[in-house]
């Protein structure tokens, strides 16, 4: 099956919802590691002599929670996939949307905190050979 092939009107358009998406994504990022360090430290206390954790009730109630953001946040980023944009990295905002520039596959890529669409890389570059778009594909 053949990815979605997003012009730049139509990843402009999509930014609004990704923004708050991103925003609800890094929300849960940051509380998984936080339920995460938390069993470590529940692990930490440690262990009776029979092998069970000695705070296991805690451990196990820590354990749904961490499982329960993990879902939600799987959840968030599949109806984003959904959508034909892929999020390559949820800490600083970034996402790509497959297009093409002159008949070649690219990537149209955006960063949370920048206004609209305004910079591609080829398929196997990624962030670092992100340059501007071709000033006529620049709406501005």
């Amino acid at each position: 099956m053949q990815p979605r092939q997003f012009s730049i009107e139509e990843a402009n358009q999509l930014l609004s919802e990704l923004r708050a998406e991103l925003d609800q994504l890094k929300k849960m990022q940051q509380q998984a590691r936080e339920k995460y360090e938390e069993m470590r430290d529940i692990r930490e206390v440690g262990y009776r002599p029979d092998g069970n954790l000695i705070m296991l009730s805690d451990y196990q109630g820590t354990k749904q929670e961490f499982d329960r953001i993990v879902a939600e946040a799987n959840r968030v980023l599949s109806a984003i996939n959904q959508r034909g944009c892929r999020v390559t990295d949820v800490e600083t905002g970034l996402v790509d949307f497959p297009a093409q520039i002159d008949g070649l596959p690219i990537y149209l890529c955006w960063q949370k905190g920048e206004p609209e669409v305004g910079y591609y890389h080829g398929l196997d570059e990624g962030f670092a050979g992100r340059r501007p778009l071709p000033q006529r594909f620049n709406p501005g």
